[in-house]
């Protein structure tokens, strides 16, 4: 196996391991790892819109709205009118900080055992010209 299978190989890997640990925290919420970031990014852009957390997690409408109905249904979010009656702003109810705070909380702890014996500076470096890459295409 030359260098770049083994690289992306292990990139498949180590993301498939996470996202296991994370669905197994994430289910005692009835959260999945999608709903998760959806949530995370409704959080973090507070208050938004459905077409803007769509965009900036490159995932269509439909899916996006599938999801943020589940994120309403948890009562993690609320809707509020917009300037258009077609849009709605989003935010986090009392019951969805609390919910964001404990499994941020969480998912730090996850990562930081997971990465307990990397340098994640170094990682991080040697990354930047293949995450420019993909940012690059996706303009």
């Amino acid at each position: 196996m030359d260098e770049n299978q083994r690289f992306f190989d292990s990139i498949l890997l180590i993301h498939r391991r996470y996202v296991e640990e994370l669905n197994v925290m994430l289910s005692h919420y009835q959260l999945s790892t999608a709903q998760w970031l959806l949530f995370k990014t409704i959080k973090q852009m507070s208050p938004t819109t459905l077409v803007e957390v769509a965009k900036v997690r490159s995932i269509e409408k439909p899916t996006a709205t599938k999801i943020i109905q589940r994120l309403i249904e948890l009562k993690y979010i609320i809707t509020a009118p917009g300037q258009d009656k077609r849009e709605k702003i989003l935010t986090l109810t009392p019951q969805g900080e609390q919910t964001y705070d404990e499994v941020m909380h969480k998912v730090k702890l996850i990562q930081s055992q997971s990465l307990e014996s990397v340098d994640v500076s170094l990682v991080n470096i040697q990354l930047e010209p293949v995450i420019h890459y993909y940012h690059e295409r996706k303009l």
